[in-house]
């Protein structure tokens, strides 16, 4: 990237987590949305304790709106995918215009899921724009340090997901092999022993998924 500031990789590295979180989030709510219409009661409030989410909703159909539509709720989809949208705009000139518009669209789409009383056709179209961004990131932006320092924030928040719902080993070495394999290629200041620790306790088959989520965190921490 060259000598990069703080800021704009803060805002690429926010950029890739939070895209990735909007896309797992929708894949997330089309399961729980799908098993409240069979009435299946319940189930968001797994989802809540296995993702880590605070239990205020009354009731199936309030976590269905909440989680998705509420913009005075930071953990919800389209909160995130505002802070998506922010830190792209504020990378606009990195990034190229034509992949921000993917963003842009995301949030049009997402806006209209809101106002739909069926709203999975509107949320596949997000998924589908966020990963014409992805694309569109690949192929409009030549500086390799700004495609990866998004890829790096992408990178981390699946594994952090994929953590939370206690995903198969083979998936977690997936995704850090691809992290490993990847990070130096950026300008992001990151704990190199936590990453290694990481890799290790993924490999064991003993190892905790809560020790292993907490030495995630520690790999990129707050830098501003």
């Amino acid at each position: 990237m060259g000598t990069a500031t703080l800021g704009k990789l803060d805002s690429l590295f926010w950029l890739g987590r939070y895209t990735e979180r909007v896309y797992q989030s929708i894949s997330m709510y089309r399961e729980v949305y799908d098993r409240l219409i069979d009435q299946d009661a319940d189930v968001y409030k797994q989802e809540c304790e296995r993702m880590g989410i605070p239990d205020t909703f009354e009731s199936g159909a309030d976590f269905a709106w909440k989680i998705a539509f509420d913009t005075s709720n930071p953990l919800s989809i389209i909160s995130n995918l505002y802070r998506a949208y922010d830190n792209a705009m504020i990378m606009r000139d990195e990034i190229s215009s034509e992949t921000l518009a993917y963003i842009h669209l995301a949030l049009a789409e997402m806006k209209r899921a809101k106002k739909s009383e069926a709203p999975l056709m509107e949320l596949q179209n997000v998924e589908d724009l966020i990963f014409a961004f992805w694309g569109c990131l690949d192929d409009k932006v030549d500086n390799e340090g700004v495609r990866n320092t998004v890829k790096i924030g992408k990178r981390i928040e699946r594994l952090d997901i994929l953590l939370r719902r206690n995903a198969d080993r083979e998936d977690l070495l997936r995704e850090v092999s691809r992290l490993v394999a990847r990070i130096d290629t950026t300008e992001l200041p990151y704990n190199r022993k936590a990453l290694l620790y990481a890799a290790a306790m993924v490999e064991d088959e003993d190892a905790d998924y809560d020790d292993i989520k907490k030495m995630v965190w520690d790999i990129v921490p707050p830098f501003l």
